[in-house]
């Protein structure tokens, strides 16, 4: 029974993330400091159904920016809400959970 829990909790994380979608693409288009996005930058991509996404953090921001600079294909993971959306049918302004630049 303990080695049941352990690993439950130890697998807890990933099953809890595997809910997200990949709403990967360039970033299309970039917004500075809205108010939805308590501070932070908006932007698109070309796989965002051109709903607006916000950045996870001042970090996410910097990523964003960096990829449109330099060309650069991104993946967006967004919490699918109990498989309420997709990344067709996103409200604006969601939040991401991470974002990666690809080399």
């Amino acid at each position: 029974m303990k080695k049941l829990v352990l690993v439950t909790a130890l697998l807890a994380p990933f099953y809890a993330s595997a809910t997200d979608v990949n709403c990967s693409g360039t970033v299309s288009a970039v917004m500075d400091y809205p108010q939805q996005c308590d501070g932070n930058t908006a932007f698109q991509t070309t796989g965002s159904g051109g709903k607006w996404i916000c950045p996870p953090s001042d970090k996410g921001n910097a990523i964003v920016l960096a990829a449109i600079a330099a060309g650069k294909p991104i993946a967006v993971y967004i919490d699918d809400q109990g498989g309420k959306i997709s990344c067709s049918s996103l409200p604006s302004f969601v939040p991401a959970r991470y974002v990666i630049i690809y080399p």
